[in-house]
Order: C-alpha cells, then sequence, then structure tokens
C-alpha cells in the first residue's frame, strides 16, 4: 500500500531537483552572454548541473523501488535498479570527480640544447560553462606552482562559452610564478570576432587579448621569444624589448620575458592559426607565413614552436637543421589529422613512449611524433567540450627538453 507522507515527499524533492535543473541552467546560460544558440548552452547545463543531482536520483529510485510506491517501478528487477544507480554514479563520477583529477606526466625530447630546459605544457583548457571553476583554476595553478619548470605553455582553447566576466574567471591564473607563453586557436579567434561590433569595438569589456595583458600571460601569436634557463631566483623578473636571435638580427623585434640575465637556450615561437581567410588576405597570409618560416630557418638557437594545430607543421619550411620542436594539442580534429597523417606515413610514432602513455585512452593521439620536418608533441588537454562528461583525466605534460 502506498504510504501518502513518503509519495508526497518524493514528488516534493523530485520536482525541486528538476526546478534546480531547468532554472540554475537557465541562469548560468545568461551568464555566458551567448550571442546565438541560447538553447544549445541551456541543453549543455542543464545535463551538466543533473550531474550534481545523480545521488539523490539513485537514493529516490531504491526507496521508490523498494516501498513500491509506483506499479511501473515495483516491476522492475533488481538487476536493473542495480544498473541505474552504477550509471547514475558513473554520469557523476565523469562529470563532477574526472575533471578535477589532475594529473602529470613526464616526457623527455631531445633537441640539442645546451642546457636542458623544462616545461609544463597545457593543452584545451576550455574554460566557460563546464570547467574553469574556481576550484579547478585553484588546483590548476597549484599544480603548476609546485613543478620545478622553466616555463608554461598554453597551446590555445582557451574558452568553451566563457562567462562575460572573463577577466574575473581568468584571474586566479594570475597567480601562477612561472612565465607563461600562449597563443591562439581558431576557437578563441572566433570568439573574438564573434564579440566584435562591424566597427571593430568589443561588444564586452573584456576581450581574451586584453585578459592576457591582465594576467601577464605572454601572448606570442606569429611571433618568437627567448627562452631562459630559470624562472625564478633572486633576480627580479622584468620585460624588455629585444631583437629575435637569428642570423639576420635586423628582422624581427619581440618583447622578452625573462629573470636576470640567464642565457638564452631556445627560441619559442607562435605559430598563430588564420581562421577561414578571404581571397583576398589569403596571400598577404601566406606572404607573413614565409617571412616568418624564414626567420624560423635562421634562428641560431634550437627552436620550439608552439602552435594549436597539429596540422601546422604543413606551413613550416622543409629540411630545417636541427628539426624545431612543435608542440600542439589534441583537440579533436587534431586526432583525426593525426591518424590521416600516420596512415600517409607522414609522421612515425617516437617508440621513446612511457608505460603509462602507451595505456591511456588518449595513447594513439598524444605522445612525441617524428616528422621530416620537426619533432611534434602533442598534449593530451584539461578541459570539456561538447556533452559535459570526461572519459580520461585532465594532463599536464611536463617536457624535459636536452
Amino acid at each position: 500500500m502506498t504510504d501518502p507522507a513518503l509519495y508526497t515527499l518524493i514528488i516534493s524533492v523530485a520536482a525541486a531537483l528538476l526546478a534546480y535543473i531547468a532554472l540554475w541552467s537557465g541562469l548560468q546560460t545568461f551568464n555566458t552572454n551567448p550571442t546565438n544558440r541560447f538553447m544549445r548552452i541551456w541543453f549543455k547545463l542543464a545535463l551538466y548541473y543533473a550531474a550534481y543531482t545523480m545521488p539523490i536520483w539513485a537514493v529516490l529510485l531504491v526507496v521508490v523501488w523498494s516501498s513500491e510506491l509506483t506499479p511501473m517501478l515495483a516491476q522492475l528487477s533488481w538487476a536493473i535498479v542495480l544498473t541505474s544507480v552504477l550509471l547514475m554514479g558513473l554520469y557523476f563520477y565523469t562529470v563532477i570527480v574526472q575533471p578535477n583529477r589532475l594529473r602529470l606526466e613526464h616526457h623527455a625530447v631531445d633537441l640539442d640544447l645546451s642546457t636542458p630546459l623544462k616545461v609544463a605544457v597545457l593543452a584545451d583548457l576550455r574554460i566557460g560553462i563546464y570547467g574553469g571553476k574556481p576550484r579547478h583554476i585553484r588546483k590548476l595553478v597549484a599544480t603548476i606552482n609546485a613543478l620545478s619548470a622553466d616555463a608554461v605553455l598554453i597551446t590555445g582553447d582557451w574558452l568553451y562559452y566563457p562567462s562575460a566576466d572573463l577577466v574575473g574567471q581568468l584571474m586566479l591564473f594570475k597567480g601562477v610564478n612561472k612565465p607563461v607563453y600562449t597563443v591562439m586557436s581558431t576557437s578563441d579567434l572566433r570568439y573574438q570576432s564573434m564579440n566584435t561590433t562591424k566597427q571593430g569595438q568589443p561588444l564586452l569589456e573584456d576581450t581574451l587579448a586584453s585578459t592576457f595583458d591582465v594576467l601577464d600571460i605572454s601572448y606570442i601569436g606569429q611571433q618568437c621569444t627567448s627562452l631562459p634557463i630559470k624562472c625564478s631566483g633572486a633576480n627580479k623578473e622584468r620585460s624588455v624589448e629585444q631583437r629575435l636571435n637569428t642570423k639576420n638580427s635586423d628582422k624581427h623585434i619581440v618583447r622578452k620575458r625573462f629573470v636576470g640575465d640567464d642565457p638564452i637556450v631556445a627560441i619559442l615561437c607562435g605559430w598563430q592559426d588564420i581562421p577561414k581567410p578571404s581571397t583576398e588576405t589569403e596571400g598577404k597570409n601566406t606572404a607573413e607565413k614565409a617571412v616568418f618560416g624564414s626567420e624560423i630557418a635562421n634562428a641560431t638557437n634550437p627552436v620550439i614552436i608552439l602552435a594549436s594545430r597539429f596540422d601546422s607543421i604543413s606551413d613550416l619550411p622543409k629540411s630545417l637543421q636541427p628539426r624545431p620542436l612543435l608542440i600542439a594539442g589534441a583537440a579533436k580534429n587534431i586526432q583525426k589529422n593525426i591518424w590521416l597523417a600516420q596512415k600517409q606515413k607522414n609522421i612515425e610514432r617516437s617508440s621513446q613512449q612511457s608505460t603509462l602513455l602507451s595505456n591511456s585512452r588518449m595513447g594513439k593521439q598524444r605522445g612525441l611524433y617524428q616528422h621530416a620536418s620537426a619533432q611534434i608533441f602533442v598534449s593530451s588537454g584539461i578541459g570539456t567540450r561538447g556533452l559535459p562528461f570526461r572519459l580520461y583525466r585532465p594532463t599536464i605534460d611536463v617536457l624535459t627538453i636536452r
């Protein structure tokens, strides 16, 4: 016999949960300041916040089934109920717990440096509706600060429907105690243009480029800078104008961020994406890439190239000696391009891979590859896009470049 009080309580709790999911995801959708795709963002956020309620739904299901409050659920077998509870627990784990289980993976790369250089590589941050919560960024910053790395390299893909207060959402990155260098991906550049009027004025006060300035992050799209040996010490960090150390030293002036008088170990260049160039700008972009590629070819120090896309290798000068190191992220389209390149035998997977890397879900895409024009390291990534769940742990790749 149905207990009216228990039945009323369960219905009230279920209604409250549904109201929470619908209303809170709607409010957070407005917070992202979407110019379009409002319903799509609302649906994704509803799935995200529903994950927080999964433990309560699991308890309600067991109570209703065991008490036979509804005939439909009472007819379910214990195996179906147990499977449903396990699926709810799995969804809660992959959406809420897994994205916060940050891990480090260490790799060694030979680039013939005069002094070994250690860099932390972050890919696919996807700050926005899923990632970028204060607890996520605090843990990320604390993990980076505890590393004995010389610099932090971020391959782009910063944003995934971020809030209107971009500086506020990213302000915790200002606590990183190491030099940070980044490029923008096509999605980052698309976000910049999406929030710009026809007169070129930003719709939002905070754009990604202006946020980098506030956070002391060095944006190196289509330019180069020199990497120091150490990122901390008794000498105070300062920023000066310095010429790129190339054979033709009068070609390119960049802003160099360094500590004290540490000697130059390597040249770091940002290879910037150019989203869907028009016919008018295509020739100009090709000429700019040719000039920039010439500067990389003339560098007297080993070159590290930071790019958001794996297929940036096709734009690099051929037969560079010594071969540079290209560092890119492992976004979905990049994984497809890697598979095609391996099928066409344009690249080969390096045999020097760790056991942990080989056994991971992303083992077929991320890691070190050998190409005729460059060595390529594909980082595994941190953020979440598309549906809110994450099947593998977010990873910071720490490269010891020798």
